[in-house]
């Protein structure tokens, strides 16, 4: 029962950025008329407000245009699904980790989508995602709000450091938006797994772009967004990141 409400929440979060997301990198209020085709913005049907019926009955295509409707509308839910099932399982089938870990791990998975098809990590998604977690920061299992609101502290260090760090490089090197989704992953993993984040999220970046370079796929002042790889870094924290600082400390 407690992990089918994870699902159902994470199935939902999931859903409901895929409808909101033209809103987070827009002038658009939310309080506007929700659409689904970005190519015709008809009215929204009622089968599209059920997560992935809307989908699943037009084969991915706009009822009214026909237009092929983004990927994200199938990806996000279930994602949100998967993430929040993982959670339940990584914090030993207890509800509340599963429903936090799956809730914002499934924030994170949006701000990815973003940062690949608008190259934004939008403060409409990371100011009030910061918030909650600051909110929510006595509520994660095996933690205390104390380590929480120090993750957030060192997010805040660790983002301006390497903002500054990246300045010689150009302007598009390190972006504001990353820091604000470092000290995002700081309030939502705490401290110390916040330095499992950083680091775990720019190593593969730094690998992937070395990659890319090399193979040509990309050019040095080609964008290569850091998003993906923090939400990456992120994951492998919620999961893994106390016992992979105890076993890099000793412990």
């Amino acid at each position: 029962m407690e992990l089918a409400l994870c699902i159902a929440l994470g199935l939902a979060i999931g859903h409901v950025m895929d409808l909101a997301f033209v809103h987070f990198y827009t002038e658009e209020t939310f309080g506007g008329p929700l659409f689904r085709c970005a190519a015709c913005r008809a009215p929204l049907r009622a089968r599209f407000a059920v997560p992935l019926a809307g989908w699943a009955a037009t084969g991915g295509k706009c009822p009214d245009c026909g237009a092929r409707l983004p990927l994200r509308g199938a990806l996000l839910p279930l994602g949100g699904a998967a993430l929040a099932a993982a959670s339940y399982f990584a914090f030993d089938e207890d509800l509340v980790g599963g429903l936090l870990g799956g809730g914002f791990l499934t924030i994170f998975l949006t701000l990815t989508f973003t940062d690949f098809d608008r190259r934004l990590l939008p403060n409409r998604i990371v100011y009030p995602s910061t918030l909650l977690a600051i909110a929510l920061c006595w509520a994660w299992p095996d933690s205390w709000a104390g380590e929480v609101i120090a993750g957030g502290l060192v997010g805040i260090s660790i983002g301006v450091i390497l903002f500054l760090f990246s300045l010689p490089f150009g302007a598009g090197a390190f972006g504001m938006g990353d820091v604000k989704m470092i000290i995002l992953m700081g309030f939502v993993a705490g401290m110390p797994e916040v330095l499992v984040a950083v680091f775990v999220g720019t190593l593969a970046a730094a690998v992937v772009s070395v990659l890319l370079i090399i193979t040509r796929v990309k050019g040095r002042k080609d964008y290569i967004p850091h998003g993906p790889f923090l939400a990456l870094g992120a994951l492998v924290a919620i999961f893994w990141g106390a016992e992979i600082w105890d076993a890099y400390t000793g412990r």
